[in-house]
């Protein structure tokens, strides 16, 4: 019995450090997020666009190696593992171009220069081992992605079409299940820019940390009463 970790709800605590995974259209100031979260961030520019962080003191950026997506990526983990007492966040931006670069590396393989079916598998079960070890690290995770939509087909037979983050159809649903929130962000009529922190028929977001139903993007994160990395835990 010890080895299920039983516990009762009274002694369940919300976990100290959030999991967060955000999407939108590319172009909508995801990567900028970066920049206004609260303490220092490590950001990992996968599609190449942290120039938009220029000025952000708060904010340390490595670049993917697009040659070699896997082993760039395990290195950056490696590094933020080491280097985690130093940062209060970790920003994967983003999960989708990944995605591309990962299947293009695989395709560089091959006679047709395209993945094997077995490829797409394999890759699937890397992202969702790649999330889980991530999310355990001692601080914020944020993934990014772009957006697309997926139809989906209710019992009565009505049919409608939901904002999801481009991640595989195959593990979409597992990666956002295992995140705290999951977030779009949108553009207001008056400029403004906020997430959504609550589902409906044609966006699925979810919040488990708090009760909001959305915010400002640099409310994305609430400031901790503790001021520092090194201070807090």
């Amino acid at each position: 019995m010890n080895q299920l970790n039983l516990k009762n709800g009274k002694d369940i605590k919300k976990s100290a450090n959030a999991n967060i995974l955000i999407y939108a259209k590319p172009g909508d100031r995801k990567t900028t997020v970066a920049g206004l979260l609260p303490g220092k961030t490590l950001v990992l520019d996968i599609d190449g666009t942290s120039q938009v962080l220029e000025g952000y003191e708060n904010v340390d950026v490595a670049t993917i190696d697009k040659d070699h997506p896997h082993r760039s990526i395990v290195e950056f983990y490696s590094y933020a593992k080491q280097h985690i007492a130093e940062y209060d966040n970790i920003f994967i931006d983003n999960i989708t171009h990944y995605q591309k670069l990962w299947l293009m590396h695989k395709g560089k393989n091959t006679k047709s220069g395209m993945p094997e079916l077995k490829d797409y598998a394999i890759y699937d079960t890397h992202l969702f081992e790649l999330v889980v070890i991530f999310n355990e690290l001692d601080a914020n995770v944020i993934f990014t992605a772009w957006e697309t939509t997926h139809k989906i087909t209710e019992e009565s037979g009505q049919i409608y079409n939901q904002f999801i983050p481009d991640i595989r159809d195959k593990i979409v649903n597992h990666i956002m299940g295992i995140e705290h929130v999951v977030a779009r962000l949108v553009k207001k009529a008056d400029g403004t820019r906020g997430f959504m922190l609550e589902g409906n028929q044609s966006t699925y977001a979810k919040n488990h940390l708090d009760d909001r139903k959305g915010c400002v993007q640099e409310d994305l994160i609430l400031q901790k009463k503790t001021t520092t990395k090194g201070e807090k835990k």
